[in-house]
């Protein structure tokens, strides 16, 4: 599969976003759903800054 380059307006990375798979608990992706539809922000994008800030947290 292709990568994809999906940037939101004013976004400065320029990495390729690469398609990554797992599961998470049904309350979860609903409350991930809702606060990125109150934040006015795509799934993908909070879930790429949650992820980088628990790395950059956690040390790795």
């Amino acid at each position: 599969m292709p990568e994809q380059r999906d940037q939101k307006a004013g976004e400065t990375a320029d990495e390729d976003r690469v398609l990554i798979s797992g599961r998470v608990r049904a309350s979860v992706r609903k409350r991930l759903r809702l606060y990125a539809a109150e934040h006015d922000e795509n799934l993908q994008d909070v879930l790429d800054r949650a992820i980088d800030e628990y790395l950059n947290r956690h040390g790795g």
